[in-house]
Order: structure tokens, then sequence, then C-alpha cells
């Protein structure tokens, strides 16, 4: 049985090795995972901690920043140098001295405003706009779902929103905001407010259908043509669709108690999730012209070297500066 660490650990797996094979097509899947969890953890984290006291929303919005900016700083640092070695696209993209470029740089600095960039730096930074949006609605979210009744409505109206945008709307504006992937989000908020708990038997159930929806578009080339290609609109559909199934797993995964290793994988799995990136720019400058099996060993390459950089960065960069963020957080809520 899978705790809530090593679920979170798997899921930013899963997004690497969607990032570097032609194999794994479910990336995007798990970053809607990411956003149910996160739903549910932010939730549990205000309502226990934050909401008792005005001036602890202030305290809520410094936390969550800067659980999200010192590693996404770290690594953007880190990719400017080999992009300037690797890969000149982002020099070439625009002048920095445009709108775009004022753009470019507010976004790297505040994350709001990353997931609508040209060029993205860092690629599954994407995600942490939308989370950023979502900790800024939270507590008017909660508001609005504070009785079971709202909270049927608001997920009804959120789940219409995100199907009118991916089906209508794929690279408008709106659907570079959260109100796209907001249905996630308020489905774990949801299992938070209603405590939901699936038995055993369901979550075997569910997870037996996800993985033969698997089985069944591995197996028939002609689906497995339609959903291989990341940024293909049937891929996204998938993803969309899919992801629901996990919803059991998902939820009874949180309610599992961590131990040490489970909390250092769970600490672990956001570094993991954006320096993968990083490496991925080497990494593609040096596999351009190589096929098939020649590939493999600069692929192990690349993971070894992924895994060991996002133990150490957070073992001795992320792990210390949260340990103070909570202390911090601990001060202010506590005064």
């Amino acid at each position: 049985m899978f705790k809530p660490g090593a679920v979170r650990f798997l899921l930013a797996s899963t997004v690497i090795l969607f990032h570097v094979t032609k194999f794994v097509f479910i990336g995007t899947l798990a970053v809607f995972c990411f956003f149910m969890l996160s739903g549910y953890w932010v939730t549990l984290m205000y309502e226990y901690k934050y909401s008792k006291k005005v001036k602890s929303l202030m305290v809520f919005y410094v936390s969550r920043i800067f659980r999200l900016l010192p590693v996404f700083y770290l690594i953007t640092v880190i990719i400017f140098i080999f992009y300037s070695f690797y890969d000149q696209r982002l020099f070439h993209a625009f002048s920095f001295l445009s709108l775009k470029g004022i753009g470019f740089y507010f976004s790297n600095t505040f994350l709001l405003g990353y997931n609508q960039l040209v060029f993205m730096p860092i690629g599954p930074a994407w995600s942490l706009d939308i989370e950023l949006q979502f900790y800024l609605l939270l507590p008017f979210l909660l508001i609005l779902m504070k009785s079971r009744n709202n909270r049927i409505i608001c997920i009804s109206i959120s789940a219409l929103i995100s199907l009118i945008l991916t089906l209508f709307y794929p690279g408008s504006f709106l659907s570079g905001t959260i109100l796209k992937y907001l249905i996630y989000f308020l489905i774990g908020v949801t299992i938070f407010k209603e405590d939901i708990k699936f038995t055993r038997k369901t979550e075997i159930v569910f997870n037996c259908l996800f993985i033969a929806v698997l089985i069944v578009f591995y197996s028939v080339p002609h689906l497995y043509s339609l959903v291989k290609e990341g940024n293909s609109k049937y891929n996204e559909y998938f993803n969309l669709l899919s992801s629901f199934l996990l919803i059991p797993f998902l939820s009874n995964s949180i309610r599992r108690i961590s131990n040490n290793a489970d909390v250092l994988l769970g600490g672990v799995s956001y570094v993991l999730y954006l320096c993968h990136w990083m490496f991925i720019v080497p990494y593609n400058y040096y596999i351009a012209r190589i096929d098939g099996i020649t590939r493999l060993p600069f692929t192990i390459g690349f993971l070894v070297i992924t895994y060991a950089f996002a133990f150490i960065v957070y073992l001795y960069f992320d792990n210390p500066i949260d340990e103070k963020r909570k202390k911090w957080v601990a001060m202010q809520v506590n005064k």
C-alpha cells in the first residue's frame, strides 16, 4: 500500500519518464493527480493552522510562496547556464526589453503567468503557476464550498468549464489559468471537507480499471498512436478522463501514516519534478542524432544523475530552508 510520500515520488517519476521516453504517455495525468493531492493537503493545513486568525492569512500566502520559490530559483539559475551552452532558443525567442521580455522576467520571478509564456525555461513549472493561483483563491473557494450543496455546485461548474476549455479553447488565455484545472483542486478540497474514504475493495476495482485501460491503449496500435504524443489533443483527453479513476487510490493514500523513508520520498519529489527538466537540456543535445538501443546508456545516465541531484538538493538545500519556513510559520501562527 502506497503512503503519501511514495505516491508523490511515483507521480514525479512518471512525469520524468513521460519526458524522456516515447513509451510513457501519462505525464499530464500525474500532474492532475498532484493537483488533487494539493487540494486536500493545502485545505487541511489552511483549516487547522491559518483559518482561525485574520492575520494568519498573510502568513499562509508567504509560507506557500516560500515553499515553492527557493528550489524554483535554484533550478532556474542552473538551467539558464545550461541553455547558454546547449540550446540558444531561450536567448533568441524575444527581446528581453520587449513587453514579452518583461512578462518573462515577471513570471520567472513571481511564477504567476508562467503557463502563459511562449517559452518556459522549466517546462514542468507551468503547474506551479496554477498552484499559486489556487493558493491565492483558496480562502474564497472555501467560503463558496462551505456547505455540501455548494460543493456539488462548485465541482459541477468547474468540471463544465474545464470541459469547455479543453474541447473548444485549448490554446486560449483562459486555458492557461486555473479555470481549466480547478476541478482537480476542488476534488481534493471535497475529499477533505467530506472526509471521503474508499474501501480497499473499491480502490482495487478502480486501480484494475485504470490498469485495464492502459493495457488496451498500449495493446491497440491505433489507440496508442493517438495518445503517445504528449501534446496531442487525444493525449490530453485520455489523461483528463483516466485521472478520475485514480481518485480512490489517491484518497486512501493520504490516510496512511508516513515513516521517515516516506517523508524523504515525499520531500524529494518536488525537487525531482523540477530538476529533471534541467538535465533534459544537455540530454536532448547529446541524443539528438541517436536512436533506439544506442540511446539507453544516455537515458540511464540521465536518470542516475537526476535522482542523485534531487536527493542532494533536497537534503542540503530544500529541506533546511523548509525547516526554517516551518519554524517561522509556527512562531507567527502562535503569536
